[in-house]
């Protein structure tokens, strides 16, 4: 089993890299719905977030409400980091023991995380991808995703350059053009790694 953490920016098109993948034959983790699922009603990080946030962020159904969730932490950075000291423990549990099953067979398996080096989740993975965007392209496709474009800067400006991020990649993907194009360079990144493995193993 190959690993491959996939990672980049809000918008870069980390998420779509990860879909293509998975036509491909790729079993796909994704970290938002892994951390959507710790924060459900019940869990100890739901209580925790409770306690540390207060009631009022809770929906009329006794979720968190996340998006209002969202806008507060990314308004103050300290907040941030105290919602993903709670919410990344409990993700990384979730995919080690994910990790550790489908190690057993043979094929990939690609972690789909937002903050994979921010949140030192690299070390789950055997190699490490990055989707880079120019920053207007970034803009542009969160407000088409409906996200406000001053929420969007917020979110970028918490997260890493992407400079940074490619420093530490073990391959870069550009993707500032059409589906077509991305997928044409996914493709062509798979196969190097699958050879890379092979040869190694």
């Amino acid at each position: 089993m190959i690993v491959i953490g996939v990672t980049g920016s809000l918008a870069s098109g980390k998420s779509e890299v990860a879909r293509i993948l998975q036509t491909q034959g790729a079993h796909v983790l994704d970290a938002d719905l892994a951390a959507k699922e710790v924060i459900r009603k019940g869990k100890p990080v739901y209580r925790a977030v409770l306690k540390l946030f207060g009631r009022e962020y809770l929906a009329p159904n006794g979720q968190i409400d996340r998006k209002k969730l969202a806008r507060h932490v990314f308004d103050e950075p300290k907040e941030l980091d105290k919602l993903n000291t709670l919410i990344h423990p409990a993700v990384i549990v979730d995919f080690i023991r994910e990790i550790y099953s489908a190690k057993r067979r043979k094929g990939v398996l690609v972690l789909d995380v937002p903050l994979l080096f921010e949140s030192k989740m690299r070390n789950l993975a055997d190699v490490t991808v990055v989707v880079s965007a120019r920053l207007p392209v970034m803009i542009a496709r969160a407000k088409k995703k409906g996200v406000p474009e001053n929420l969007a800067r917020k979110i970028l400006s918490s997260q890493w350059p992407l400079k940074k991020k490619e420093r530490l990649a073990d391959f870069v993907i550009q993707n500032n053009g059409s589906k077509p194009e991305l997928k044409k360079k996914v493709l062509e990144v798979l196969a190097k790694i699958k050879s890379n493995h092979n040869r190694l193993s």
